[in-house]
């Protein structure tokens, strides 16, 4: 009994700092990860439980072990080659320099991979940014990726990634975007795969826990596209309400969010219309 407690005392307290909600699936990665951590130092499962509850850094180090984090280049085509075709170049053309005057501060394209993990999602918004850019353009892109993890940021930062994380990109895209290592003439797939110098200069990578009400302050009306993928899901009832909220100000006016298509009925916000026809694009109104 005493050791349920204290586990429920642990889960609140990812609930209260990461906006975690505990359903079964969660609690199985949480009580797995508690077990393996517990027995690397030889506690107790309940006397570690309540230890981690009220320390920060062992609470993030669990979450480094217990959070959900797959993920790999182009995860929905049905995104990205609406972004292609629809979004980007119509956030392109808005900032090219005879407009942007007009109602921009600058000609630089923002976009925010708000959780993105080992970095993958990040370098395809770079890689379709460049897709779409035309030759000699006069818009510049910045990509924004957050996490809060960081074991994450670092593989994220290294750029290097194998076959599995590549499931989505075309062997065309594969020699353009990418640098080779590794594998050999029987097996030339295998080895790993390092993003090109010129789109990785184009990521800048950053640990933040987006339940921190701090950080939101200086990211209001920042970002032409936001895409936040894969976490809404994650989070209880009260945290994704405040996280669409938040979304939907770091967003500028006429900008997008993107989420996983199945968190779209969990966005409902009058500054989010839904894109019509679009695979969970919601665009910022006034």
């Amino acid at each position: 009994m005493e050791e349920v407690s204290a586990l429920k005392k642990l889960e609140d307290a990812l609930a209260e700092h990461y906006g975690w909600a505990i359903n079964p699936t969660a609690r199985g990665k949480i009580s797995t990860a508690v077990a393996r951590k517990a027995g690397r130092l030889h506690v107790p499962i309940d006397e570690y439980c309540r230890l981690i509850a009220s320390n920060q850094s062992e609470l993030l180090s669990l979450v480094e072990e217990a959070a959900p984090g797959e993920t790999w280049f182009f995860r929905e085509p049905q995104q990205f080659d609406f972004l292609r075709s629809r979004v980007l170049p119509e956030l392109i053309a808005a900032h090219q320099p005879a407009q942007s005057r007009s109602y921009l501060k600058d000609d630089r394209l923002r976009l925010w991979s708000a959780a993105c993990s080992t970095g993958e999602e990040a370098f395809s918004l770079a890689i379709a940014f460049d897709q779409v850019n035309p030759p000699r353009g006069n818009v510049q892109v910045d990509v924004f990726a957050t996490d809060v993890r960081n074991r994450a940021l670092l593989e994220a930062s290294r750029a290097r990634y194998q076959i599995p994380s590549l499931r989505m990109v075309s062997a065309k895209l594969r020699e353009r975007y990418f640098e080779h290592s590794g594998g050999s003439p029987d097996a030339p797939l295998d080895g790993r795969y390092t993003v090109i110098p010129s789109i990785r200069r184009l990521v800048a990578f950053r640990r933040v826990n987006l339940l921190d009400g701090i950080f939101w302050k200086g990211v209001a009306g920042r970002f032409d596209l936001v895409v936040c993928s894969n976490l809404l899901l994650y989070l209880h009832g009260m945290a994704a309400r405040q996280m669409v909220e938040r979304l939907s100000r770091a967003v500028r006016e006429g900008g997008y969010l993107m989420v996983a298509p199945a968190e779209t009925s969990l966005v409902e916000h009058p500054r989010l219309k839904s894109v019509k026809d679009s695979p969970a694009f919601f665009q910022r109104t006034a």
